[in-house]
């Protein structure tokens, strides 16, 4: 199963979350975000794919599924 690196925004700027790890780099600009999940996911030692979030979340009044939120930073991976 390939790693998932997940590009989200975060208070401020935005935040690389590595899910095989659980670590977390932070950014602050998205630009600099987007480009070292790519390098990381060009080095990792097995399959990795990077996922690139909006900005703003789904508001709950639009009838999105939970799982179409993205996640709180401090969820496990």
């Amino acid at each position: 199963m390939a790693t998932i690196l997940d590009v989200l925004p975060y208070d401020g700027g935005w935040c690389v979350k590595i899910a095989e790890t659980g670590e977390v780099l932070f950014f602050t600009a998205r630009r600099r975000a987007v480009a070292k999940a790519q390098r990381l996911a060009r080095v990792w030692p097995r399959s990795a794919r990077v996922k690139v979030h909006a900005r703003r979340a789904p508001s709950p009044e639009r009838g999105r599924a939970p799982e179409d939120f993205v996640y709180p930073l401090g969820a496990p991976a």
